[in-house]
């Protein structure tokens, strides 16, 4: 089997509710410290031809990794041996069928439907699931994984909209705080304009880049009222 970059190894390593999702400082670091590297984009980190795009409300991970069907099977198989070799910390469970079992080239890839792989512990729920290349409005997805951690006490639906911790991010947060807020969507039109303006270049890059992804997926900025 393939053996997996060591920043993404880490990552399991570190994956816990009181410290790496704890608030955008822990999330940062922690994920710094595996071997990631911060980008410009709000929350996005990179390592190996791996992503990850993070976020501090609620404090979440996904890390993607997108290839050959061959290679991105291998590490998906690997996340999920690496899961499964430590059984102290997590409780695998599965709606369908168990894929982890395969092999790279077995023939249920193609014919059996595929589900997320679950593993819950340490106040943490890790979701797993791959797919081949799949058909994508006039081309096509790449073969994909994608590996999810959150925490076992966020909402489905995720944490609503606080327009009061906003401002307080921005008035009182560090760099870091401000650089994970830029990322938040439906952010109030005010708060917007300030990241937009901020006095350290990370914050403004990201904000920027935020306002890009706004007008390329709508037209126009969308910052909430």
């Amino acid at each position: 089997m393939t053996p997996l970059p060591d920043p993404v190894t880490a990552l399991l390593s570190a994956t816990d509710a009181v410290t790496l999702l704890r608030d955008a400082e822990h999330l940062a670091a922690g994920l710094s410290e595996a071997g990631w590297t911060p980008e410009v984009e709000s929350g996005r980190f990179g390592a190996d031809g791996w992503d990850v795009l993070s976020s501090a409300w609620a404090p979440s991970v996904s890390v993607f990794l997108d290839g050959s069907e061959r290679s991105v099977r291998e590490a998906a198989l690997a996340v999920a041996a690496a899961m499964k070799a430590e059984p102290h910390r997590w409780t695998f469970d599965s709606e369908g069928p168990d894929w982890s079992t395969w092999s790279v080239d077995d023939e249920r890839w193609g014919s059996d439907d595929i589900d997320w792989l679950v593993w819950e512990g340490t106040g943490v729920s890790v979701t797993l699931f791959t797919a081949g290349e799949t058909p994508a409005g006039p081309g096509t997805l790449p073969a994909h994984l994608q590996l999810s951690i959150g925490r076992v006490d966020t909402p489905s639906e995720g944490l609503p909209r606080d327009d009061d911790r906003a401002r307080s991010v921005l008035r009182e947060g560090s760099v870091v705080d401000r650089w994970y807020l830029a990322g938040e969507r439906d952010l109030p039109a005010d708060v917007v304009e300030a990241l937009e303006n901020d006095p350290d270049p990370r914050v403004r890059a990201a904000a920027e880049s935020e306002r890009w992804i706004r007008e390329q997926a709508f037209g126009g900025p969308q910052p909430a009222e």
